[in-house]
């Protein structure tokens, strides 16, 4: 078989050698046609940041590679990986590697981000931390190029490098993870295969239903196409040309960041009193909704989405079709394969987490009291006389680190004084998260780190200007801390046997079930350490 040994000694020697002596790790690197096309061409297994094997699997994978079975199959061999996801979502799509085990895992990309390292890509860790020359794959391929187009002597070069690059990154993070980070790396280490799972498992698609909503949105696409042509506009879809139209029509438009044209951004046009505006914003979010959610689907039997672990706040991200960003037209296509589907949704996770660390007064009167019958938008909007629209509105921009700009973006309200008062009307309100949320943002500014989440992970601020820090000093421990609730709520539902095919679907704080299950409900609203109530729903179709 196609086997290239890096190292010191005979590769025959050193490999009777590791299957004789298991070792306590081995770091593995796959290399595949593209990021996109996952057709293996090869993997590496490094037992050291000196000693690494390659084993080339395409055109044809070669029958000895159930040799390997000892080290990838065993559950007391650590594997190791830089974006662990990826490469054991490959591994177990190779002939004799079906049975990889995915007990004993550790992600060198996850531990970077846990120490604080703003940047996680693995040849800039191993160029800066470890003086190790690692190439990257950008640096390797140049344009249009895939890893088919690379020399086999080649690629095996840099898959065993990446290799030993990822065992000696691991080396060296272990111990302060241990230390410092055991439980949230335990947890993430243990939901990653849950992930894989989800992201393999495709989502039946109501065909009639898809075509009904392409019908709709094309024709409403070309009710806007004509709209906004008939400004001068040839292409609407080109930013250019719609930004130059209405500012000769007398808007005001800021320059993008390039300073090369005018911004065009939803943002600036929500706030323009010009129909040709809320035609081009019309056409947009038709276009965009038809040309991510239901063209690529027009041939397709099962939806799919790629589930991974944002490595900056901890949360659940997909990606390749993103399920997190569908939006609810789009939800009535996806059926379930057994009757109807089970939904929990955490009710107003953000907002009790966030009287949870800053224990103030007015919330708990009303989240655990019971006063407005638990209603903290209407409580709000009472006290700011405005309504439960814009009150929920800004409740949920607090807990993002709102300030009067970003209120002003999302109310569409113009009027920046406007906002600048609910703002300082809403902490005169609710002085105890007010409190909470000034302390965090002068701690963020002051170390670089926000303060812990519900179960202590700290988690590194961005270098950015003072007013993005602030932001995100408030932000990140209750982000960080929705995402370890969830992770959590998938780990229990997996040991009372929900993991999937039956957990069919994650969006930030909801879980979604494939079948009319029970949920054992009082232990996934206790997972914070305080009660946040769950609302259960069945639906035909996913809502």
């Amino acid at each position: 078989m196609p086997v290239y040994f890096y190292g010191k000694g005979s590769a025959q020697e050193r490999f009777q050698f590791w299957l004789a002596n298991l070792p306590e790790a081995l770091a593995i690197d796959v290399e595949t046609v593209s990021i996109q096309e996952r057709i293996p061409l090869g993997f590496a297994i490094a037992f050291s940041g000196e000693e690494a094997f390659y084993f080339q699997v395409y055109p044809e994978p070669p029958p000895e590679l159930q040799l390997l079975k000892p080290l990838l199959c065993n559950p007391a061999v650590r594997k190791v990986a830089h974006n662990m996801m990826f490469d054991l979502g490959i591994l177990p799509t190779i002939p004799f590697l079906e049975q990889v085990d995915r007990s004993n895992l550790w992600d060198t990309s996850i531990a970077a981000r846990l120490l604080g390292r703003e940047i996680a890509d693995l040849p800039y860790l191993a160029n800066t931390e470890l003086n190790m020359q690692v190439t990257s794959a950008r640096e390797l391929l140049g344009q249009g190029k895939t890893m088919l187009d690379i020399e086999p002597m080649v690629l095996a070069e840099k898959c065993q490098q990446d290799a030993k690059a990822c065992f000696a990154l691991y080396l060296n993070y272990l111990p302060q993870i241990e230390s410092q980070h055991a439980s949230s790396f335990r947890v993430d280490m243990a939901v990653m295969p849950i992930l894989i799972d989800m992201s393999q498992k495709g989502l039946a698609i109501d065909k009639a239903a898809r075509d009904a909503l392409a019908i709709k949105y094309t024709g409403e696409m070309e009710f806007y196409r004509r709209q906004v042509e008939s400004f001068g506009v040839d292409n609407p879809g080109s930013s250019r040309q719609t930004g130059y139209i209405l500012a000769k029509r007398g808007n005001f438009l800021p320059l993008t960041r390039g300073r090369k044209q005018l911004s065009t951004r939803e943002a600036e046009l929500e706030f323009l009193d010009d129909p040709m505006a809320a035609a081009v914003l019309g056409y947009r979010k038709n276009a965009k909704f038809k040309g991510t959610y239901l063209d690529p689907l027009e041939n397709e039997d099962y939806f799919y989405s790629e589930y991974y672990i944002d490595t900056s706040v901890g949360r659940l991200s997909s990606r390749n079709r993103n399920i997190q960003n569908i939006p609810p037209d789009a939800r009535h296509m996806i059926l379930p394969n057994n009757g109807c589907f089970t939904g929990a949704d955490y009710s107003q996770e953000h907002l009790r987490i966030l009287m949870h660390f800053s224990g103030d007064r007015e919330m708990r009167r009303v989240y655990e009291d019971g006063a407005y019958g638990g209603d903290i938008h209407k409580f709000t909007a009472d006290e700011l006389k405005i309504s439960r629209h814009l009150a929920k509105t800004i409740n949920y921009a607090i807990a993002y680190g709102a300030t009067a700009k970003t209120i002003s973006e999302q109310a569409k309200i113009k009027d920046r004084h406007i906002c600048e008062r609910l703002l300082d009307n809403w902490f005169r309100t609710f002085k105890g998260a007010a409190d909470w949320i000034t302390y965090a943002q002068r701690e963020g500014v002051r170390d670089g780190w926000a303060l812990p989440t519900l179960f202590g992970r700290r988690i590194k601020l961005p270098a950015e200007n003072e007013d993005a820090m602030r932001r995100k000093a408030t932000n990140f421990p209750i982000l960080g801390s929705d995402g370890e609730v969830i992770k959590r709520a998938i780990l229990l539902c997996a040991d009372r046997g929900l993991g999937p095919p039956i957990l069919a679907i994650t969006i930030h704080d909801s879980l979604v079930f494939d079948g009319d299950v029970e949920l054992p409900v009082e232990e996934l609203e206790m997972i914070p350490t305080f009660r946040i109530p769950i609302e259960v729903k069945k639906t035909i179709h996913w809502e």
